[in-house]
C-alpha cells in the first residue's frame, strides 16, 4: 500500500510540475513542497528491499499523446501466456498475430481484440507446389492481446465455426460481448455478409455465434460501420464492391428485429453520398460520419455528415479548423483511417488517425471536439510512418491502441504487424500510479486477487488483472 502511496505522490509532484513549466500556478509551489515533505517520508518508511528494486529498474515516465510501440514479442517468446493450447493444436508455433491489414479491434480495459484481417503474402497460403492459395489470404482467427501481461492469446482459429468474411468487417465491444458485423471473403466484395456474431471470451467454450434475426436486414456488404444507441445497433452505409451506400438500417437488440430507416436519394434530397470505410461517431441523439471513400473518391472533414437520430434525417455540420495548425487547420480528406471517441471534462471528443486518399498517405493524428466541432491537430502525436486499412480501440482511461494495416515507407506498401499505444487525455492519477506500479513490479500479475488486494492495490486494477 505503502509503494502504491508513493507512486501517486510523485506522480502528482511531477504533474505539478508540468503545469507550473507552462502556467506558473503560484498555489501549486506551496501544494508541491507538502508533497516533497511526504515523499520524503514514505520514502524512509519502504523497506530496504523495495528500494532497491526500484533501483535497478528504469525510471517511469508518463507520456501522454506520444505514439509508442509496444514490445510484445519479449514477452511472447520467454512465456506462452494462454496460447499454448491453441497454438500447439496448429502446430504453428505462433505466440501473436501476423501483419495483415482490414482487420479490426476493439478492447476493454485489460485487452484487445483482433478479428479477421487480409494479407497476400501470408506464407501460410502457399501450398506443397508453392501454389498461391486465395483462401489463406485471409486470417480465420479471433486474436485476445493482455494488456497486462503484454501477451497475445489465439481464441478462436478455423477450426472453430467462423465466417469466411474476414475482411472489412464492422467490429465493436458491447460491456462484455464482442459483436461483429458484415465483412467480406476474398477476392473482395465476391462473397460479402449482413450477418450479425457475438462472442463473449470470458464464456467457456468461447465461440463467435451467428444472431438469429427478422425482419428487414442491411444488404451483405463491407466496409459499413456501426455504433449501439438506445438498444440499437445502426448499420450505415459500406458497399458491395461495386455499389456505395449510406443508408441506415438498425436492429432493435431485445426483439432481434432489422428494419431500414433511412434510405439515402441523392436524386431527391440533399442527402450525402454512398462510402465505405468510414468512421462513425455519436452521442445520446445524433451519429457523425469521418471520412470515408468510395474506389475514385474520398470525403472531406470539413463539412461531417450527421444523423438526427430524433428527427429521422441527416444534416451537415461545418468543422472548425484548428488556427494553430498550417492552412487549412482540418485533416485532409481521408478513408480507410481509425477513430476512436473519449469523454473528457470538454466533452465528448474524436481521435482520428492516419488514413490515405488514395494518392497521399497519412501518418498525423486529429482531435474533433464534437460540442464545438472544432479540429486540433495533436502536434505530439504522430505514427512512425503513412498508416492506412488499420484499426483503434480506446480504453475508458483514453489510452488508445493500434494495430496492424498498412505502412508506407520508402515508397512500398508493407503489411506490420505493430501495436502501438497513446494516451489520448491525461487519466486519473490512480490509472498512472497502476502503470507504474506494473513498471516497477512486473511480476504483479502472477499474484493471485487475494494477494493483491491485501496489498492495498484497488478492486478496479485488481479486476483487470483477473478478468
Amino acid at each position: 500500500m505503502r509503494i502504491f502511496q508513493l507512486l501517486v505522490y510523485k506522480l502528482l509532484a511531477r504533474a505539478i510540475d508540468t503545469v507550473n513549466r507552462y502556467f506558473d500556478v503560484r498555489r501549486l509551489h506551496y501544494i508541491r513542497e507538502v508533497l516533497e515533505i511526504n515523499i520524503g517520508t514514505l520514502v524512509h518508511q519502504l523497506n530496504e528491499s523495495s528500494q532497491t528494486m526500484a533501483k535497478r529498474k528504469a525510471i517511469y515516465a508518463f507520456r501522454p499523446f506520444e505514439v509508442c510501440d509496444v514490445d510484445y514479442r519479449s514477452s511472447s517468446s520467454s512465456s506462452s501466456g494462454g496460447s499454448t493450447s491453441l497454438t500447439s493444436r496448429l502446430g504453428t508455433g505462433r505466440h501473436f498475430p501476423k501483419a495483415r491489414s482490414g482487420h479490426r479491434i476493439v478492447c476493454s480495459d485489460s485487452s484487445v481484440y483482433c478479428f479477421g484481417g487480409f494479407n497476400p503474402n501470408n506464407s501460410l497460403a502457399r501450398d506443397g507446389n508453392h501454389d498461391q492459395r486465395e483462401d489463406m489470404y485471409l486470417f480465420q482467427e479471433l486474436w485476445k492481446y493482455d494488456m497486462i501481461r503484454k501477451e497475445w492469446t489465439l481464441l478462436l482459429d478455423s477450426n472453430n465455426d467462423l465466417p469466411a468474411e474476414l475482411a472489412s468487417n464492422a467490429m465493436l465491444l458491447c460491456g462484455e460481448t464482442i459483436m461483429v458485423f458484415g465483412g467480406t471473403g476474398y477476392p473482395f466484395g465476391v462473397n460479402c455478409s449482413n450477418r450479425l456474431h457475438v462472442c463473449v471470451p470470458r464464456r467457456r467454450p468461447k465461440d463467435l455465434l451467428e444472431v438469429e434475426v427478422k425482419g428487414d436486414p442491411p444488404p451483405p456488404q463491407y466496409g459499413q460501420a456501426i455504433v449501439i444507441n438506445d438498444n440499437y445497433l445502426y448499420s450505415i452505409g459500406g458497399t458491395n464492391g461495386f455499389e456505395y451506400t449510406l443508408d441506415i438500417h438498425r436492429l432493435h437488440l431485445p426483439s432481434k428485429t432489422w428494419e431500414c430507416v433511412y434510405e439515402c436519394n441523392q436524386n431527391i434530397r440533399e442527402d450525402p453520398s454512398g462510402r465505405y470505410r468510414h468512421e462513425l461517431a455519436h452521442d445520446d441523439s445524433k451519429i457523425y460520419v469521418i471520412g470515408g471513400g468510395t474506389s475514385d473518391a474520398v470525403f472531406i472533414l470539413s463539412n461531417i455528415p450527421v444523423y438526427d437520430i430524433k428527427a429521422n434525417k441527416w444534416e451537415y455540420m461545418v468543422t472548425k479548423p484548428d488556427p494553430l495548425a498550417n492552412s487549412p487547420g482540418i485533416p485532409t480528406a481521408r478513408k480507410c483511417h481509425s477513430c476512436v471517441q473519449i469523454r473528457t471534462d470538454q466533452g465528448l471528443e474524436v481521435i482520428v488517425a492516419g488514413g490515405y486518399d488514395g494518392v497521399n498517405y497519412y501518418n498525423d493524428i486529429w482531435k474533433l471536439s464534437l460540442s464545438t466541432m472544432q479540429w486540433k491537430k495533436m502536434q505530439k502525436s504522430q505514427l512512425p510512418y503513412p498508416l492506412f486499412f488499420h484499426d483503434a480501440a480506446v480504453t475508458s482511461d483514453g489510452c488508445m491502441h493500434i494495430f496492424g494495416g498498412i505502412r508506407y515507407n520508402n515508397n512500398t506498401n508493407v503489411r506490420t504487424d505493430t501495436l502501438y499505444r497513446m494516451w489520448t487525455t491525461i487519466p486519473r492519477l490512480s490509472v498512472i500510479a497502476w502503470e507504474a506500479l506494473l513498471h516497477y513490479i512486473p511480476s504483479l500479475p502472477s499474484r493471485t486477487r487475494e494477494e493483491l488486494l491485501e496489498a492495498g492495490i484497488p478492486r478496479q486494477f485488481v479486476d483487470r488483472v483477473h478478468e
